[in-house]
C-alpha cells in the first residue's frame, strides 16, 4: 500500500510537537508516523475502510478519519482519504489541542 503524507500532514506533526513541548511533553511526530504507517500497512481495505467520513472547511471531499492511539495515551485524530490502495494522509490532531476552525460567534 502506498502512504502518501500531504504538506498539511507533515505541518500538523510540527504543530502538534510544538503544542507537546509548551505542556512539557516530548515529541511524538517521528513516533506517530512509524505508527500510522503501520496501521495502515495492516489494514485490508478490500473488505473494510476503517473510520467515518468527515468533512473539514478547505480540504479535499471523500475524506475519513480514524482514531490511533499510540499505546496508553489518548488517541490521535487521523484525516485521510483512500483511493486505488494508495492513502494520502491530510491531518493529524490530539483531541486537546485547539480545534482546526473556530466557529463563529452569531451576533
Amino acid at each position: 500500500m502506498n502512504i502518501t503524507w500531504k504538506q498539511t500532514a507533515l505541518q500538523s506533526l510540527i504543530q502538534l510537537d510544538l503544542w507537546r513541548e509548551d505542556k512539557g511533553w516530548s515529541d511524538i511526530g517521528e513516533y506517530l508516523v512509524e505508527i500510522i504507517e503501520t496501521y495502515f500497512n495492516q489494514q485490508d481495505m478490500s473488505v473494510y475502510i476503517p473510520g467515518r467520513i468527515v468533512s473539514v472547511k478547505g480540504m479535499p471531499i471523500n475524506m475519513r478519519m480514524v482514531l490511533i492511539s499510540p499505546g496508553k495515551s489518548a488517541p490521535y485524530k487521523v484525516f485521510y482519504r483512500y483511493d486505488k490502495n494508495e492513502v494520502e494522509i491530510f491531518l493529524i490532531r490530539h483531541p486537546h489541542q485547539k480545534p482546526l476552525y473556530q466557529q463563529r460567534e452569531r451576533s
